[in-house]
């Protein structure tokens, strides 16, 4: 059961990304800007996490401890900050409509599910958390480049901004607003890390 879950997983997200790609290229939009949203490079790590389970379940390793904790907190974050914060920002129709859900709700949910319910489940260890080093980096980047680069992303259907999601706005919010966002997303990494750590060692198996 494992198998098939990672892999359903791994497909749809898959799905999703080639198909986002191919309409960014299509409708001549930026593909930097597409591959610079946290949404798409945590489904990007959760295709690569969730094939190696489907194709082993039972791997183990620092480097893929860290990669399967790093795409678990990241994507769990996409759905939640979508879900509470960014629903209904965009205008979405079409095949498009089904990628967004498809990146926000459905492989958030069916990842978080396959973790917390399947074994052989992922034994993490502290050393996973070195997984924060890319968000970290992945916010330097954004902000760095909407100052140096100028960058345009549709952070809702009549507005544009130089960030891929509002509340990371220096001009429109100040710097101190987005510190204090990024923080609370930081703590909410940390939370979740904490949690899945525990999970991996004392959850119950299904």
């Amino acid at each position: 059961m494992i198998r098939l879950w990672h892999g359903v997983i791994a497909v749809l997200a898959a799905f999703a990304l080639i198909g986002q790609t191919i309409l960014t290229v299509d409708r001549d939009r930026s593909l930097v800007n597409l591959f610079s949203y946290f949404t798409v490079e945590s489904n990007l790590l959760v295709v690569v996490a969730a094939a190696l389970v489907a194709a082993q379940p039972d791997r183990g390793g620092t480097a893929f401890g860290i990669l399967r904790l790093g795409s678990l907190v990241a994507i769990t974050i996409t759905g939640i900050v979508y879900a509470t914060i960014l629903a209904g920002n965009g205008a979405f129709t079409g095949i498009e409509w089904w990628y967004d859900k498809i990146f926000h709700y459905v492989v958030p949910v069916l990842s978080v599910i396959g973790f917390a319910l399947f074994r052989p489940r992922t034994r993490l260890d502290r050393s996973a958390l070195w997984f924060l080093v890319w968000p970290l980096a992945w916010l330097a980047y954004t902000l760095v480049r909407a100052g140096v680069s100028d960058p345009s992303y549709a952070v809702t259907s009549d507005r544009r901004a130089p960030v891929p999601y509002d509340f990371l706005d220096v001009d429109r919010h100040g710097g101190w607003a987005v510190a204090i966002a990024s923080l609370v997303v930081l703590l909410l990494a940390l939370g979740l890390a904490w949690g899945y750590l525990r999970l991996s060692r004392h959850g119950i198996s299904a």
